[in-house]
């Protein structure tokens, strides 16, 4: 069973790593800010100012709002998650999940349906599937977060967690879930 936050021997542990996590973070600042400032602007382009006022394309205004944005969300999303941090843990009998800044759930691998990870990073996801008959055996540890990414469809159960800020790659992650027969 898991106990803390040491691993046991024979245990796969994809650990938190903070510049993986930065990295991702300025990734998704950097594709939010363009976006908010393209459509900014555009609304300039739709709807333009009274007569008088500037209504040219200000670039330089732009590219300093999208460089803020993308270092400041970065930063604050690092101090943030530092308090909680993000692993994927596989067990003998067991996968640990603990998303950043949420509590962590345990689910037994004779629970598991099916497991998979979707999406590319910077917002790759893992998903594990748990069939709803099975909702009991699944333990949710309180580590002071919020309460972990779950999803009800159906007769099954979606428990789901960002991977972009571990230490390993998608492609490690999936190859330890057909190792495990979880799918994939």
């Amino acid at each position: 069973m898991v106990i803390g936050d040491a691993p046991v021997p024979g245990d796969v542990v994809f650990g938190w790593s903070p510049w993986r996590y930065v990295v991702a973070a300025a990734a998704m600042g950097f594709f939010g800010a363009v976006v908010g400032v393209l459509w900014w602007e555009s609304m300039f382009l739709l709807f333009p100012p009274p007569a008088g006022r500037p209504g040219n394309l200000v670039i330089a205004n732009a590219v300093r709002s999208v460089t803020i944005y993308t270092i400041s969300f970065a930063i604050f999303s690092l101090l943030f998650s530092r308090t909680r941090p993000a692993w994927l843990r596989f067990g003998v009998d067991w996968v640990d999940l603990a998303a950043e800044r949420r509590d962590v759930v345990v689910v037994p691998c004779a629970a598991v349906t099916s497991a998979r990870v979707r999406w590319v990073w910077p917002v790759a996801m893992l998903d594990v599937v748990v069939g709803s008959a099975d909702e009991s055996r699944v333990m949710r540890l309180d580590r002071g977060g919020r309460r972990p990414l779950r999803k009800c469809k159906g007769d099954q159960l979606r428990f789901s967690m960002p991977i972009a800020g571990l230490r390993s790659s998608s492609a490690d992650i999936r190859s330890e879930l057909r190792r495990r027969g979880f799918g994939e």
